[in-house]
């Protein structure tokens, strides 16, 4: 299944980094890798540490109420305890590095000082503070990998890994990424690297992140690149599941999916894979492992992602949903057959930089189901319009969207009425 390239690419993600413990079980984990795959060399891509992007968002959601110095020796002491429980007895070493994370870790204070002086958080300083949990916990796994023996070399997503510079929800320019690391490929090939996940940079040069779970995008991204045998991401569950564990009973381990599959999952709100990880893999026809984090490494015992499409017997794979819909309703007498409305609304959220998930479309309204983040702006383009077809215009959020994805639906009869049946028996 797997290519022969000869480039691995695993993602860790911060559950996996909550404790010192944690640690050692990662790096236990990567010295099995090493050993499953010898001659391969290994780039691995890191969360923030446990909580940490979490207290980062709100030192900057709250940057007029903190102490700053506070909040960064608070920052310092998390990851600089790590380092001082890993003490090989070399003090000096030990001394250089806890300088240096203290460096790193206190970059933020003139940045949070410029916030402040603004009275604003712009969103370029968003991104570039929030990545600071990606960054310091790759240092901190490089360095405890060292004294271990590993030889990883650090490479930061600045140099490598463009993208279209749209703060907080960045897409990767897949060719202009490529082009950089092929440039430089033997650089790659020469040592093991870490690399911090969840942001890259735009061609300005300013940093932005990938969204929520970025890091397995950033893992698919550099598998992409360096045209890896395969990528494994590590999750708290046993592989894919047929449905989230917190809310279906006794949810169905997924053996394999196709990258359609897979994609459908996560855009309907299947959130244990990133929504725009998927497409560098499917470029390139790259298998991705969903494994779990416990236990032995074996790629048996993960789900496979690939370009093959299984049917099953089932026909459905999995069932997943988000309450992240909003519905924005145009009504008008004749909306169904005046030609160009729905494209004069699409043509203006878009103009606005809003993503229509998907419409619905009847006699007499037009649906947008769109974020509920993206709702106010949405309302507001929506009223600057001047179509004499549309008579009034209104908003749902008490909704959810329920996706049920399986490949050969379509040519399976009965599975719409079941579906149906149960909502409502």
């Amino acid at each position: 299944m797997s290519k022969m390239g000869s480039f691995i690419v695993v993602k860790f993600g911060g559950s996996n980094f909550k404790n010192f413990q944690g640690y050692c079980e990662v790096i236990a984990k990567i010295k099995e890798i090493l050993e499953f795959e010898k001659g391969k060399t290994l780039v691995l891509v890191v969360s923030a540490a446990y909580g940490i992007t979490d207290r980062l968002f709100n030192a900057v959601n709250n940057f007029q109420n903190i102490d700053v110095r506070t909040f960064l020796r608070e920052l310092y002491d998390l990851h600089s305890s790590l380092l001082s429980m890993s003490n090989d007895g070399n003090s000096h070493q030990i001394t250089e590095e806890l300088k240096d994370l203290e460096n790193k870790v206190f970059e933020l204070e003139k940045i949070f000082d410029a916030v402040k002086l603004l009275h604003k958080v712009p969103d370029f300083a968003k991104d570039l503070i929030i990545s600071y949990g990606e960054r310091l916990n790759a240092y901190v796994l490089q360095k405890l990998l060292q004294k271990e023996g590993l030889d990883f070399e650090l490479k930061m997503p600045e140099e490598w890994i463009i993208t279209d510079g749209k703060f907080g929800t960045a897409s990767v320019l897949l060719e202009p990424t490529k082009d950089m690391i092929e440039k430089r490929l033997d650089y790659w090939k020469n040592k093991h690297s870490i690399v911090p996940g969840f942001y890259g940079v735009s061609k300005e040069g300013d940093v932005t992140l990938l969204g929520r779970g970025g890091s397995d995008y950033t893992a698919t991204v550099l598998a992409y690149a360096l045209d890896a045998s395969y990528v494994v991401l590590f999750k708290d569950v046993n592989g894919f599941l047929s449905g989230d564990p917190k809310i279906v009973e006794n949810p169905i381990l997924l053996e394999k999916l196709s990258y359609d599959e897979l994609e459908e999952l996560s855009y309907f709100g299947a959130k244990i894979v990133h929504s725009n990880a998927v497409e560098p893999l499917k470029n390139r026809s790259i298998p991705l492992y969903v494994c779990s984090f416990s236990g032995n490494f074996s790629l048996s015992n993960c789900t496979v992602v690939s370009n093959e499409k299984h049917l099953s017997e089932q026909c459905v794979k999995s069932v997943s949903f988000t309450d992240d819909v909003a519905v924005v309703q145009f009504f008008g007498a004749n909306l169904g057959r005046v030609p160009g409305v729905l494209g004069e609304i699409s043509k203006s959220m878009a103009q606005s930089g809003l993503n229509i998930k998907f419409v619905i479309t009847s006699q007499t309204a037009i649906n947008l189901i769109v974020s509920k983040k993206d709702l106010p702006e949405v309302m507001r383009v929506a009223e600057t319009l001047r179509l004499r077809e549309v008579e009034r215009i209104s908003y749902r959020t008490d909704k959810a969207l329920v996706a049920v994805v399986g490949y050969g639906l379509l040519d399976t009869h009965g599975i719409a009425a079941k579906v149906f049946y149960q909502k409502v028996r």
